[in-house]
């Protein structure tokens, strides 16, 4: 008999079982259109830190494709995963523990990724503002940040009430997500059981799907020049009408 459910804090227990949940998210598309930008806008970057990197699934495509990384990540959990593949891959990139709000110290880059919505965990614009102010004083004056937003109009399409479950080896997991429209809140809830465990490990997820005028102005605030709001894996003008949206800013020339 499964015990009780124990909560857990976001991606402790999802963690081992992350990749196999995501499998099928194309992360060599997701590092091809990141490349895209980086050669429009900035061509000559080479030294990126991908912010919020989870398993390093985006780090280590961005490597494949020649750059040098740094990934950070606020989960332990997640980033012990990467750092286990960069020993089976033999990759360079290197792996940090930190909060993307606090990320000073950590060196200067020369461009930032920040992708798959990582931005909408923050539920206050006041923790977008501190993360786009770390990430600039740890960037090279000029430097690219890239980072994408969920928009409502996903939520409301395709997060509204879903519920779904599948089994994995050596787990199983049942998933339900859905929307708050009046508190503009989305909730992930997962609850995950391991063969070789009786324990019922639930998380639960919280993203704040922020207008579109609301991320706009956090990066005024934070003195980025914005460079681009693209539609999804486009160069084609992103709006509330789109999915995702992504976003390409520049650090001021003399910070």
């Amino acid at each position: 008999m499964k015990k009780d459910r124990a909560p857990q804090i976001p991606y402790q227990s999802l963690a081992p079982v992350y990749d196999y949940v995501m499998r099928h998210v194309d992360y060599d598309e997701w590092a091809s259109f990141l490349h895209s930008i980086f050669l429009r806008y900035a061509p000559e970057t080479k030294h990126l830190i991908d912010l919020a990197c989870g398993t390093g699934n985006i780090t280590n495509e961005l490597e494949k494709i020649g750059y040098e990384l740094t990934g950070v990540d606020s989960s332990e959990s997640m980033i012990s995963i990467a750092q286990q593949k960069t020993l089976v891959d033999g990759s360079n990139n290197e792996f940090i523990r930190r909060d993307i709000r606090e990320l000073n110290g950590i060196g200067y880059f020369e461009g930032a990724v920040c992708v798959y919505d990582s931005l909408n965990y923050l539920l206050e614009t006041s923790d977008i503002a501190d993360a786009l102010a770390q990430v600039c004083n740890i960037l090279n004056p000029g430097s690219l940040l890239v980072f994408d937003v969920c928009t409502e109009r996903n939520s409301v399409t395709y997060f509204s009430d879903l519920s779904d479950q599948e089994q994995g080896p050596g787990f199983k997991y049942k998933r339900r997500s859905y929307y708050n429209k009046e508190s503009r809140l989305q909730y992930n809830e997962f609850d995950i059981m391991f063969d070789d465990d009786d324990t019922n490990y639930h998380e639960e997820h919280i993203q704040r799907i922020y207008s579109l005028k609301d991320i706009e102005g956090q990066i005024s605030t934070c003195n980025f020049t914005l460079i681009g709001v693209f539609d999804e894996f486009t160069f084609n003008t992103g709006s509330e009408d789109s999915n995702r949206v992504h976003y390409v800013v520049r650090t001021p020339e003399n910070k």
